[in-house]
C-alpha cells in the first residue's frame, strides 16, 4: 500500500470460502494432531538451514520495518532476528485458554515486548507503537509496502482488535480466523520491528483460544519460513489493491498447516506403533519361552 491509500483504509476484504473447502476438510481430518500435546522433537520454530537476511543488506527485509530510509542503517543492528519465542508461547498458553477473554491491544503490546526482550532489544520501541513511518519489502518479493501512518496507528489498532474479536471472524474456522488476524496486523505494521513475529504470535493466541496446542502454531510458522519468498510475494500482491483479496494468503497458510499436521500425525502414529511393539514384544517372548514348559 501507498501512504495515500491509508486515508480510505478499512478492514474490508474478499474471501472465497468455496476454494478453501478442501483445506478445511483436510485440517479437520488431522485436527487431533493440532490439539494434542505430542510434537516431533525436531519441530523447531526456525527450520534447519533457514538463514535470516544479512544485517549488511541495505534493502528493507520482509519482516523488518524501517523508520525511514535515512534511519535504516542505525536500525539494522537491532533487527529482531528469527529465534525462539518460548516465553511468549508459554504466556499465550496461560492467557488464551478456551473460554478466556478475547485478545486486547494490551495483549499485542505484551507479545511484542516479549519478542523484543528475547532478542535483546530494549528501550522505548519494545512493546510500543512506532512513532516514525515504516516500509517493508524488497524488489525480489514485488515491491515496498508502507505501513499505516503514525497518526492513525492508535485508532487503527483499536479497530483491529474490534475486527478480529468480532462475531464475523469468530464464525470462521479457527485457522482462517488466525490467518486473517495475522494478515491485517502485518498490513498495519504497528511496530518498529518484529511485526511478522508478533503477527504469528497473535495467530497462535487465537488458535490457542480455540483449543489448539500453542506449539501447533508451528504448523504455520515453519511453512512460512521454508517458503519465505513466496509468503512475502503473496502479501505484496494482495497489498496492492484494497479491499484485499485475501484468499491466496489464507489458502497458502492453510496448505502449510495441513502439510505440517500430516507430519505430526505420522510422528504420533509412529510413536504409538513403537509403544505397541514395546509392550507386545516382551509378552510375545514370554509366551514363546513358556511353550516348551507347557509341552512337558
Amino acid at each position: 500500500m501507498r501512504a495515500e491509500d491509508w486515508s480510505s483504509f478499512d478492514f474490508s476484504y474478499t474471501l472465497d470460502l468455496r476454494r478453501l473447502i478442501p483445506h478445511i476438510l483436510a485440517i479437520e481430518e488431522y485436527k487431533a494432531a493440532a490439539l494434542g500435546p505430542v510434537l516431533p522433537p525436531h519441530w523447531l520454530e526456525v527450520p534447519e538451514g533457514f538463514a535470516p537476511d544479512s544485517v549488511d543488506d541495505a534493502t528493507p527485509t520482509p519482516d523488518s520495518s524501517v523508520e525511514s530510509r535515512q534511519d535504516q542503517s542505525a536500525l539494522v543492528p537491532q533487527r529482531l532476528l528469527v529465534r525462539d519465542t518460548s516465553k511468549a508461547r508459554a504466556w499465550i498458553k496461560q492467557r488464551f485458554v478456551p473460554g478466556s477473554a478475547p485478545l486486547e491491544l494490551a495483549d499485542i503490546l505484551s507479545l511484542h515486548w516479549m519478542v523484543a526482550e528475547e532478542h535483546g532489544v530494549k528501550g522505548p520501541t519494545a512493546g510500543a507503537l512506532r512513532t516514525k513511518p515504516a516500509e517493508v519489502g524488497r524488489e525480489l518479493v514485488g515491491g515496498i509496502h508502507q505501513g499505516a501512518p503514525v497518526k492513525q496507528l492508535p485508532l487503527l489498532m483499536d479497530r483491529y482488535v474490534e475486527f478480529i474479536d468480532g462475531a464475523a471472524l469468530g464464525r470462521l474456522p479457527p485457522v482462517i480466523h488466525a490467518l486473517l488476524a495475522h494478515f491485517f496486523l502485518d498490513t498495519i505494521h504497528p511496530f518498529v520491528d518484529g511485526n511478522g513475529r508478533t503477527s504469528r504470535l497473535v495467530a497462535a493466541a487465537i488458535l490457542s483460544r480455540h483449543g489448539y496446542n500453542v506449539h501447533g502454531s508451528y504448523a504455520l510458522v515453519r511453512y512460512f519460513y521454508r517458503h519465505d519468498v513466496l509468503y512475502h510475494t503473496i502479501l505484496q500482491r494482495i497489498w496492492k489493491r484494497c479491499p484485499f483479496e485475501v484468499t491466496p494468503f489464507v489458502a497458502f497458510g492453510m496448505e502449510g498447516f495441513v502439510l505440517e499436521l500430516k507430519s505430526v500425525d505420522s510422528f504420533i502414529k509412529m510413536k504409538l506403533n513403537r509403544i505397541g511393539r514395546d509392550i507386545a514384544l516382551p509378552a510375545f517372548r514370554g509366551r514363546i519361552g513358556a511353550r516348551p514348559h507347557a509341552l512337558n
